[in-house]
């Protein structure tokens, strides 16, 4: 294997195997090639895949965002192979991640590299489409054969079910979100749950066993009064009663109030980041149990001015405006 986690990676090809398997055999892999059976017009054409795939006679193949590709030869003639696959927006993304967050186990494994069968249901119920459905998968191949798509994209299509036995984030990889990104991009959508409330008590319902375990020690240590950060400085130094400064950084402003008159020529962004370090020292202060209650959520316009502000692009601009 060759590439990174949010780019390109390559694959050797496989080897030829005998007998008549040639659908994945993990849940993600049949679920792949089930998918590509229920969409298929053209039986014939998948039967010659599934022959063709274990042949030996197909791959490297190369996995990207959108797109899979692979060269091969037929006898003595060259050929490549290209399947394109539509990638997911920023919105749906955004979506999966929120519905992901509300299943706990799902998002453990997730978080722990994993890509869980419940990620389908979150998937469905965020209305966005992983696995392949009709118009979704396009093949281009430069053989002559006369069928579209022909035996060797179809090969390809079978072959991605076996990429998917040995490591089944590559669905996400497809559809334009590498491993690592995922990661991230859930644990985002777990911190604003917990800070929403929705993650329960403590705010780590969300978090999966290995995460919150953690968290739950970090906040049993902090109450014992042997809590330390990374660089061991004491919790106690950072999150007791008086604001403390984190060091080799100056002492934490307070929260902005509302600007009037003697404020006007005030940063508008300036005070919206002092807010988020104020909330997020807050949220800190909450886990490590040196506050009984946390932060109050932001309500809805002050959220939408938040998002609006950090990201000008977001379409909840158009809230604020509103």
């Amino acid at each position: 294997m060759s590439g990174d986690e949010t780019g390109a990676r390559g694959f050797p090809a496989f080897a030829a195997r005998r007998g008549s398997r040639a659908r994945g055999q993990s849940w993600w892999g049949r679920a792949w090639a089930d998918a590509l059976e229920d969409t298929s017009l053209d039986e014939e054409t998948l039967k010659k895949g599934r022959a063709f795939a274990r042949t030996g006679r197909l791959g490297p193949i190369t996995v990207g965002p959108g797109r899979i590709s692979a060269a091969g030869h037929e006898g003595d003639t060259p050929f490549r192979t290209v399947l394109t696959l539509e990638e997911l927006g920023e919105d749906a993304w955004e979506s999966l991640w929120e519905k992901a967050a509300e299943r706990p186990d799902a998002a453990g494994e997730l978080l722990a590299g994993e890509l869980p069968p419940d990620l389908l249901e979150a998937a469905e119920d965020a209305r966005v489409r992983l696995l392949p459905g009709y118009g979704d998968l396009e093949a281009d191949c430069d053989c002559d054969a006369f069928e579209h798509p022909c035996e060797h994209a179809a090969a390809l299509c079978y072959q991605v079910s076996w990429l998917l036995d040995e490591d089944a984030m590559l669905l996400l990889l497809l559809r334009g979100c590498g491993a690592q990104e995922a990661r991230e991009e859930l644990r985002t959508a777990l911190l604003m749950q917990a800070i929403g409330g929705a993650g329960g008590p403590g705010g780590l319902g969300g978090l999966g066993d290995e995460d919150a375990e953690g968290a739950e020690e970090a906040q049993a240590g902090s109450q014992a009064g042997a809590a330390r950060l990374p660089d061991g400085t004491p919790a106690e130094e950072v999150f007791g009663r008086e604001p403390a400064a984190l060091p080799g950084l100056p002492p934490l402003p307070g929260p902005p109030v509302r600007q009037d008159a003697s404020s006007a020529g005030a940063d508008p962004l300036e005070q919206l980041v002092t807010d988020a370090a104020v909330r997020a020292r807050e949220l800190l202060a909450y886990t490590h149990g040196f506050t009984a209650e946390p932060p109050a959520p932001l309500d809805l316009w002050r959220d939408c001015v938040r998002i609006a502000a950090t990201r000008p692009g977001a379409r909840v601009l158009a809230r604020v405006r509103e």
